[in-house]
């Protein structure tokens, strides 16, 4: 397979998601997280996971809507725990975008281990070879991204509007930037989560001075 990794806009895609056990519930919330159309076709589900799913958006559709719905929708999430069901509608939806949960070469659409710090988005896979250790590699990233890391990334967004309206130079913003992240002052506001006052130091005293 030639993957490569990316960030999709999911906004009013129409996703379906055929199967709801662990991986078609967790991919169904997943994407209805991200503002997607979620139809869902499934045989046995919890009354109160079918609620839930219901109440963030989903529809749920009986097995002879399938076809209509492989031929309208944009991805196609495959997660029964029939196997041959699984390969059948993945291959019947081989023009369409396709995640088969029981086997990546059926898949044309990986979804990885994902999870948020802040405002970064930190996405995990193995290559099918270790769901175990996308889930230890997880804790390890986890530990090593610190608060202090996201605040420095809210400081640098914030910045850049104020280095375009006074440096017309890229490099010369790319430098300042450095300069921000090296400055002990700033880093003193950050380790105080003082982000404001940062912001103030860093037009006051770094940039207009």
């Amino acid at each position: 397979m030639g993957l490569t990794s990316l960030f999709f806009e999911m906004k009013n895609k129409h996703v379906l998601i055929i199967g709801t056990g662990s991986v078609g519930i967790r991919r169904s919330k997943r994407f209805l997280e991200s503002d997607a159309r979620v139809s869902i076709i499934t045989h046995d589900i919890d009354s109160s996971v079918k609620e839930e799913l219901e109440s963030l958006g989903a529809t749920f559709y009986p097995d002879e809507c399938r076809d209509r719905l492989l031929s309208e929708c944009d991805l196609v999430v495959v997660a029964t725990d029939n196997l041959e069901l699984n390969e059948e509608i993945a291959l019947k939806a081989k023009d369409k975008l396709v995640n088969c949960a029981s086997d990546t070469s059926l898949s044309n659409v990986i979804v990885p281990s994902t999870f948020m710090l802040g405002n970064v988005t930190v996405s995990l896979y193995t290559g099918n070879k270790s769901p175990l250790m996308a889930k230890e590699l997880r804790k390890k990233i986890q530990s090593v991204i610190t608060p202090r890391d996201i605040l420095n990334i809210e400081l640098q967004e914030r910045v850049r509007e104020l280095l375009k309206n006074n440096i017309d130079s890229q490099s010369e913003r790319k430098e300042f930037m450095i300069k921000i992240k090296e400055d002990s002052v700033v880093q003193g506001y950050i380790d105080d989560e003082d982000l404001d006052s940062a912001v103030c130091y860093v037009k006051e005293k770094l940039l207009l001075s």
